[in-house]
């Protein structure tokens, strides 16, 4: 086993925010109607790109085909308990089965990530087929999290990743992800701190254990994983700031421009949501 701890700093989200922004998004969805299998937003403008083949708008087993590699299925859609949809998603060459789940529309509790990943590249061969596939989960418990980031980070908590042989059992954190894999399961935990200037400090701990790659190259990967925690925060602190200035009236209209884009306007620069 080869255990790193690493810590980024992003820009922190105001937890009324995300709960406002939450609701103000599934009342968008909630306000969509369909016609001959077209999906159009309440003032009567079509959405491209997304069809509904399967079921009642909005009901559990609802299907939709999106931009024709992929398919969404609405498996349950409540406010008062959860809003949970799973996605098949296929290149003729990769395929993934994706789960996402919410819990608690106006106080949202939690959410998770359940899916595989599998490829045809081995021609189907039995041999190696196992090598081609993999499953993994993650889920955040977001009460715990906000607790966490109200919190202030424990002093040594460098940037610099500290890799070792083993750790030792650390407390439950709010959010918890595992990738498994025949060739060894990888499982990363994450658990915010605040900062004086608000701004989180995200201590994440990684954890690969490999039943076939040597240590050493295990070792690599992991520090792989940190330089893109990296260019993943470099990305959420270029976003979310602007992002979390938008009122819930502007963010809707926002969410509107983008649900509303086609094809080629996705093909050149654009504003990220």
């Amino acid at each position: 086993m080869v255990h790193l701890q690493y810590t980024v700093t992003v820009e922190s989200v105001p937890r009324r925010w995300f709960e406002q922004a939450v609701v103000t998004l599934y009342d968008l969805v909630a306000e969509t109607r369909t016609a001959d299998g077209r999906l159009f937003l309440a003032d009567g403008r079509e959405v491209p790109d997304i069809r509904l083949v399967r079921g009642d708008h909005l009901r559990a087993g609802a299907v939709y085909e999106v931009d024709d590699d992929a398919r969404v299925r609405v498996e349950e859609w409540d406010r008062r308990s959860a809003v949970r949809v799973a996605q098949h998603v296929s290149d003729g060459s990769v395929t993934a089965e994706i789960e996402g789940v919410l819990k608690g529309v106006e106080r949202p509790r939690e959410a998770g990530l359940r899916g595989s990943l599998s490829s045809s590249g081995t021609s189907g061969t039995s041999r190696w087929a196992s090598l081609t596939r993999a499953t993994g989960t993650a889920h955040i418990r977001l009460d715990d999290w906000w607790d966490a980031a109200n919190d202030q980070p424990e002093p040594g908590s460098g940037k610099e990743p500290a890799i070792r042989q083993s750790a030792a059992p650390s407390p439950p954190a709010p959010l918890e992800a595992r990738i498994d894999h025949r060739l060894g399961r990888a499982t990363v935990r994450a658990t915010p701190g605040q900062l004086p200037d608000g701004r989180w400090a995200i201590r994440v701990s990684l954890t690969a254990r490999g039943r076939s790659l040597p240590r050493p190259l295990t070792a690599v990967a992991l520090r792989l994983a940190a330089r893109t925690l990296d260019t993943m925060a470099a990305h959420w602190n270029d976003v979310v700031p602007d992002l979390v200035s938008q009122d819930m009236p502007h963010l809707r209209e926002r969410i509107l421009m983008t649900a509303l884009e086609t094809p080629q306007d996705r093909s050149g620069p654009r504003e990220t949501l």
